[in-house]
């Protein structure tokens, strides 16, 4: 089930971002950002955010549980003004292959949708091929790859999907 994120799901959600940072995300970004004072210092960004509600947050809840978070609105790239932005897809490991992330993605459709955008956009590591291929299943097109420097020391693609 898709729901808004409250504030009794800030750990759990944080949690999620963090563990998929550190299992994902390890041998081709800045270890800095992997390590215990990386997922503090995320922790206390991703609380912040969650409180002063920039983005609309929602969970994937399973059988009681948090197992997903979509963070998404309005888009800070330059290039595509009016464009609808996912900023976090994240899943628990078992939450993986069931489905969750399609609809997640759906549900961040039908919400550009209903603000009427044209185009929505996610970001992705490059060397992040699990995330690359589903994005590309589910109608996404490449747009650009560019190195985003500090703090990630990676390089990154972006998807643009038509609304």
């Amino acid at each position: 089930m898709i729901r808004p994120l409250e504030a009794a799901d800030w750990n759990a959600a944080i949690e999620i971002v963090n563990d998929c940072w550190r299992s994902l995300y390890a041998g081709f970004i800045n270890p800095a950002l992997l390590s215990g004072e990386g997922c503090r210092e995320r922790a206390i960004q991703l609380e912040r955010e969650f409180r002063e509600q920039r983005l609309e947050e929602y969970v994937w809840e399973e059988t009681g549980r948090v197992l997903g978070l979509l963070s998404a609105g309005d888009t800070a790239d330059p290039d595509r003004p009016g464009a609808f932005e996912i900023w976090r897809l994240y899943l628990a490991p078992e939450a993986r292959g069931k489905g969750a992330g399609r609809l997640l993605l759906a549900h961040a459709q039908r919400l550009a949708r209903r603000r009427g955008c044209r185009e929505m956009l996610i970001w992705a590591f490059r060397e992040n091929t699990g995330a690359l291929r589903f994005y590309e299943k589910h109608g996404c097109r490449r747009d650009r790859t560019e190195y985003l420097g500090p703090p990630y020391l990676a390089c990154g693609v972006r998807f643009l999907k038509d609304i």
